[in-house]
């Protein structure tokens, strides 16, 4: 019965940690998707600015609808907005 006990708990265990190492890639891969929405927003502001362009053009929503959406999948203590 011992045995037994011991590997309801090791199984247990096991999928525990499976199931957390599945969940930290997934949120590392959502950081990066935010870091690279982000850069390309960046990227895009500086251009505009460059160009002189002082309003929020078609490209620039678009970019920010992005990064935020990406942000929304990142969760708060990584810096996005996503609240558990």
């Amino acid at each position: 019965m011992l045995t037994l006990s011991i590997a309801i708990v090791i199984v247990g265990t096991l999928f525990v940690l499976t199931g957390h190492a599945r969940k930290a890639h997934m949120d590392r891969a959502n950081i990066t998707a935010m870091k690279e929405a982000d850069a390309a927003l960046e990227a895009n502001s500086d251009r505009e600015r460059a160009a002189g362009i002082t309003y929020e053009t078609a490209e620039h929503r678009r970019l920010s609808r992005a990064a935020n959406e990406a942000a929304a999948e990142v969760p708060f203590r990584y810096g996005g907005t996503k609240r558990r």
